[in-house]
C-alpha cells in the first residue's frame, strides 16, 4: 500500500508529543512539586526502608570488602545487580513464551505491525527512520561519552565514568543474552521498512535508549543540571527519546510490540539497579579513591550520588 502524506498515525505522534511538552511545561512551572519529592522521601516509611536496605547493604558490603577489597566489593554489588536483572530477564521470557502460542499482549503483535504498515506516512517514513538510527549502538556510545565527560568534569570524580562504562557495557550483555535464550524472529521481510539483523526479543534498540537515556537523564541532573526546570527538560528529553525510539522500531517494522515494551523493562531495570546499588554504596563506604583530585573546584569532598539526584537550587 503506498504511504499517505499525512494520516491518523501521524496524527497521533504528533497529539502524543504535545501533550508531552504541555506536561513537561506545566511541571517546570510548578517548583513546588520539588518539595514534594523531598517531602515524599522524608516519609518516615521512606527512610526506614532506606535505612533498612542501606544497614543490610552496608553489612553485605563491609563483609565484601574485608574479603575483596573496597573495589573488589564494588565490582561484586555490581554484579549481584547485572544478575538481578538476568533473572528478570529470565523470567519476562518464560513467561513470553507461553504468550508466543497466541495469549496475552503477544496476540496483538503481528496486527499491531501489519495496520502500522498499511498506515504508513511518507514524513513519517522520513522521521522516525532519522529517529531510530539515535539508538544505534554507535549513537547510544557517543550519548554517553558526552554526558560522563561533562559530568566527570563537573563533579571532578570518575564516578560519571564507572557508570557509564557499566551502564553501557551491562545493558549490552543483558540484551544479547536474552534475545540469545529467545531467538524470536523478526517480523515478516515485507513489513520491513529498514534493513536490521539478530533476533527480535527484546528490542536491543528499546533497551539501550532507556538505559543510557534514563542514566544519563540522572547524572546531568545529579551533576550538571540544578534548577527544577532544567531538570525537567532534561528528564522530558529523556523520556520523549526513548518513546520515539521504541516507536520507530514498531513503526518501522522490525520489532514487536512485545519486543519494544521487554526493551524498555530491561533498560529501566538495569539502570534502577546501577542507580541503586551506586547510592547505597556512597552513603555506606562514601569512595574517596573515585575523586580525580580529592576534591572540588570549590574545595570541597565531591558529594555522592543520590537515588533522586540532585535537590540543590530547585527555585
Amino acid at each position: 500500500m503506498q504511504a499517505s502524506s499525512f494520516g491518523v498515525v501521524g496524527l497521533g505522534f504528533s497529539a502524543a508529543l504535545l501533550l508531552l511538552g504541555i506536561l513537561a511545561v506545566w511541571v517546570a512551572r510548578h517548583p513546588l512539586l520539588a518539595g514534594a519529592r523531598d517531602r515524599f522521601t522524608d516519609l518516615p516509611v521512606i527512610e526506614r526502608l532506606h535505612d533498612w536496605g542501606a544497614i543490610y547493604f552496608g553489612a553485605a558490603m563491609s563483609a565484601m570488602r574485608d574479603r575483596l577489597g573496597r573495589q573488589g566489593a564494588a565490582a561484586a554489588a555490581l554484579l549481584a545487580g547485572l544478575l538481578a536483572v538476568m533473572m528478570l530477564a529470565f523470567g519476562f521470557t518464560a513467561l513470553l513464551d507461553d504468550a508466543l502460542d497466541g495469549d496475552g499482549i503477544a496476540q496483538f503483535d503481528k496486527p499491531v505491525v501489519a495496520w502500522l504498515t498499511t498506515h504508513r506516512e511518507v514524513r513519517l517514513n522520513t522521521t522516525l527512520t532519522l529517529v531510530t538510527h539515535l539508538g544505534d549502538p554507535a549513537a547510544q556510545t557517543l550519548w554517553m561519552v558526552v554526558v560522563c565527560a561533562v559530568c566527570a568534569w563537573h563533579s571532578r570524580s570518575w564516578l560519571p565514568v564507572i557508570l557509564g562504562l557499566v551502564g553501557g557495557l551491562g545493558i549490552s550483555v543483558i540484551v544479547a543474552t536474552a534475545k540469545t535464550l529467545v531467538g524470536r524472529q523478526r517480523p515478516d521481510l515485507p513489513f520491513a521498512l529498514v534493513d536490521s539483523h539478530g533476533f527480535s526479543f527484546p528490542s536491543g534498540h528499546a533497551a539501550g535508549a532507556a538505559a543510557v537515556g534514563l542514566m544519563c537523564a540522572w547524572m546531568l541532573c545529579r551533576w550538571v543540571v540544578h534548577r527544577w526546570a532544567g531538570q525537567v527538560a532534561v528528564w522530558a528529553l529523556a523520556v520523549t527519546a526513548i518513546i520515539m525510539i521504541g516507536f520507530s522500531r514498531l513503526y518501522l517494522g522490525v520489532h514487536f510490540v512485545t519486543d519494544v515494551l521487554a526493551g524498555w523493562l530491561l533498560g529501566t531495570a538495569w539502570t534502577a539497579t546501577v542507580i541503586l546499588v551506586t547510592s547505597w554504596w556512597s552513603r555506606s563506604e562514601r569512595p574517596r579513591f573515585l575523586s580525580i583530585r580529592g576534591r572540588t573546584r570549590s574545595g570541597n569532598v565531591p558529594s555522592q550520588p543520590s537515588v533522586w539526584g540532585s535537590r540543590e537550587d530547585t527555585n
